[in-house]
């Protein structure tokens, strides 16, 4: 059910298990009203609460649940690659060179994405002259699915005249390039993606993806929208047209403002700045940065893209004007070099209570989860990577050889006393919440996995804090937003390395239905 749809009566949803993720408090009915929860109940429903105007939902022994948080999202550009060539299954040059070939005969440019480079047989991206033996005539773009590579085709070069001054032009021997870019040209081309769309456009993304977001139960997002390495020379196209536009959409949108330039978030009247902002690249792409060389690269260690000066004095302004940041963070040099701008912050402002954050994670080392709880970093993290990457022989093991294991160690972070809150990051995850709260809780490595109840305090109660938002979200009491999920099975009764096949039977925003999966 869309969004023009959706019902706007009081709801008693009964004989549920609802979790309300409030401590232990568990209800077997709920009653909203005016898009607010206004009782909570054990047993039977008091009839006082049933009338002719209220609509009735039988949860039939079904877990309700708060509606779900993501705190790293993307609005438009998950909208916006429903109408790529997903190259996600692809196992080989051929079989990429293949579908390029087919898509080329209905379209004048042929745009691709979500191609891994790990999952390849060549388990290397194919270069200009690989995709110029299927498509020599058309140009070809083609995301990585980490969305810090772009590869073109000959014709592509052309298209888009990129400088090839730009840092990130990979050449061959003789000086050409050969069709790869990472770091500003990678920005470059993806800004001039972007550039190509009007804001119609963008509205009719947009509008995709909060269909695509109520279906999986996603009730509030937190938006990372603009890309890019140097996010000051990239434009802020969906940044601006998200704060210009954001209430037009039923679901609850909080932008992270990507830039180093402080005032433009302040200009908006925004509380968060960064989220996407990169301290370093992808493992996936070799150019997160380690304090170790990459096991299947040796003599790499990755990139940091801004110098501990400027990483500093960006911290500094930002905790002066009262600005959460979110810092895109990967590999555990990168993550030094954050934990150094707040260490010198922490001097001078309460950072603790300014709950700022570092994205990904992925690599971050005991020591430095010691030193994150004290200052009250938050971490927003993406379980589902481990399934993407994690398993025996995945990119993970092929970049860190013996230091396979230790990624994404939930259970050790939270046992340091870190607040964990989960997100997808699409389009390189599917946006839903129990791809993610699978993994949390059946990590390939058993001794990071985490419970049932955290691995759901992800997506929920702490999901809202990490936006300043527990006191409207994330969990069921009364006078809270009105926003729930009833699933299709109950979840405390069931065998947990099942989670990924838990499916949204309804979603509600507001006290209103969202999305029946039964209409």
């Amino acid at each position: 059910m869309g969004a023009n749809a959706m019902d706007q009566r009081d709801l008693l949803i009964k004989n549920g298990k609802i979790l309300c993720m409030d401590g232990d408090v568990r209800a077997d009915w709920l009653l909203t009203q005016g898009g607010k929860i206004a009782h909570l109940g054990v047993g039977k429903c008091d009839p006082e609460y049933i009338s002719g105007t209220v609509q009735i939902i039988d949860a039939g022994g079904r877990t309700v649940l708060p509606g779900f948080i993501d705190n790293h999202f993307q609005v438009v550009r998950t909208g916006l690659e429903c109408g790529y060539v997903d190259l996600s299954h692809v196992r080989n040059y051929d079989e990429i060179g293949q579908i390029i070939r087919r898509e080329a005969a209905s379209r004048s440019v042929v745009t691709a994405c979500r191609l891994d480079s790990s999952r390849l047989e060549e388990k290397a991206l194919p270069d200009r002259k690989v995709l110029d033996h299927y498509c020599a005539d058309k140009p070809v773009l083609i995301f990585s699915l980490d969305h810090h590579t772009i590869i073109l085709n000959t014709v592509g070069i052309l298209y888009n005249k990129i400088p090839f001054t730009l840092p990130g032009i990979h050449m061959d021997d003789s000086g050409i390039p050969t069709g790869i870019f990472s770091n500003q040209a990678e920005n470059r081309l993806e800004s001039n993606v972007l550039d190509a769309y009007s804001y119609d456009e963008f509205d009719s993304a947009a509008a995709r993806t909060v269909g695509i977001a109520f279906s999986h139960g996603l009730t509030t997002v937190a938006a990372m929208e603009c890309r890019g390495a140097k996010a000051e020379q990239s434009p802020l196209r969906t940044s601006e047209f998200l704060v210009h536009y954001k209430d037009r959409y039923p679901l609850s949108i909080e932008i992270f403002y990507q830039t180093t330039e402080y005032k433009r978030a302040l200009q908006h009247g925004l509380k968060h700045i960064g989220g996407a902002l990169y301290i370093d690249g992808t493992m996936g792409g070799r150019t997160a940065a380690l304090s170790f060389d990459y096991a299947d690269a040796p003599h790499r260690k990755g990139w940091i893209y801004m110098t501990q000066d400027a990483l500093t004095h960006f911290t500094m302004e930002c905790c002066q004007n009262n600005l959460q940041i979110g810092f895109d963070a990967i590999g555990d040099a990168a993550i030094e070099t954050v934990l150094q701008a707040l260490e010198a912050a922490a001097k001078h402002y309460d950072v603790r209570s300014m709950r700022h954050r570092i994205e990904h994670a992925e690599l971050i080392t005991p020591s430095q989860m010691q030193r994150a709880a004290r200052l009250g970093v938050i971490l927003c993290m993406q379980p589902a990577y481990e399934g993407l990457w994690g398993y025996p022989g995945g990119m993970y093991q092929q970049r860190l050889g013996d230091r396979y294991g230790t990624t994404n160690q939930f259970r050790r972070i939270i046992d340091s006393g870190i607040t964990i809150c989960g997100g997808s990051d699409p389009p390189i995850t599917n946006p839903n919440p129990f791809q993610g709260i699978h993994y949390a809780v059946n990590h390939p490595v058993a001794a990071n996995s985490v419970t049932l109840q955290e691995a759901l305090e992800m997506y929920t109660s702490l999901g809202a804090y990490a936006l300043f938002l527990e006191k409207k979200k994330g969990s069921l009491r009364e006078g809270k937003d009105a926003d729930i999920v009833i699933l299709d099975r109950d979840i405390t009764q069931m065998d947990l390395q099942q989670l990924k096949d838990v499916q949204v039977d309804m979603t509600i925003k507001d006290g209103r239905v969202v999305f029946d999966r039964n209409v």
